[in-house]
């Protein structure tokens, strides 16, 4: 993933990696309703698919998003869009227990 550059300036595109606890029992295309969530999301760049443990009632998915400004943004940013993605899939009440944002590309001698 790499910087795109906007009128305003280069624009920082950040990986956000979140695990959300179940209350409820996952079903089994748990993983292809959050890829499909995901996907459908406005802003997101890239969506990367999921992965369930449906033993620990854990579903963790991975999805790149454009920032222009600094993490923070982007944590705000992807945890808004986790939640949401997680509400489109059907698990509403599922809690986001890990968030990780890392930024990919867009600062200075950021591959």
């Amino acid at each position: 993933m790499t910087a795109i550059h906007e009128a305003g300036g280069p624009v920082n595109v950040y990986e956000v990696t979140f695990t959300a606890s179940s209350v409820a029992p996952l079903e089994e295309d748990a993983e292809v309703r959050i890829t499909r969530a995901i996907a459908g999301l406005p802003g997101v760049a890239i969506g990367e698919g999921a992965a369930a443990d449906g033993s620990r009632r854990l579903l963790t998915a991975r999805f790149a998003i454009q920032v222009d400004q600094a993490m923070a943004d982007a944590a705000r940013d992807g945890s808004r869009l986790a939640k949401e993605a997680l509400a489109l899939a059907g698990l509403p009440d599922a809690q986001l227990v890990e968030m990780n944002v890392r930024l990919t590309g867009g600062g200075p001698g950021i591959p």
